[in-house]
């Protein structure tokens, strides 16, 4: 069992998660999701971290155009649109207790590898490529 601070943590990301769940629906916009999430991070004494978004995801491709700031930022802007049927979103949620800025803890490197889609891969065997 999880007590104090991080059980506060921890209620906070699923509650986001579920608001952020219930509010990306078709017909509704993205400027609607990211205040009450604000607010449900507010009322637990937590912050959202800087710069992480939710954003949309099409057939091999990781990264789609719409995305969602879960906490807006001066230097960050995203474009307003509205959510529509049959489309697939990833929802991140990353709370902290602290002023809501990630710092780098360790120095060890992450890759994450997705396709170029400007790139034209041709296969070598003849059979393959028909």
């Amino acid at each position: 069992p999880v007590s104090g601070r991080p059980a506060d943590l921890l209620a906070c990301a699923n509650y986001c998660f579920e608001a952020a769940l219930r509010l990306i629906r078709p017909g509704k916009h993205i400027r609607d999701v990211s205040e009450p999430l604000q607010k449900i991070a507010e009322s637990f004494g937590c912050t959202l971290v800087e710069g992480v978004m939710t954003h949309n995801m099409k057939q091999f491709v990781i990264d789609g155009n719409k995305c969602v700031l879960n906490r807006p930022a001066l230097d960050q802007r995203v474009d307003d649109a509205a959510f529509e049927e049959n489309e697939v979103y990833a929802i991140d949620i990353v709370v902290s207790t602290g002023d809501g800025k990630a710092r780098v803890v360790d120095e060890k490197q992450t890759t994450v590898f997705k396709r170029a889609l400007n790139v034209e891969y041709s296969l070598k065997m003849k059979s393959s490529r028909t």
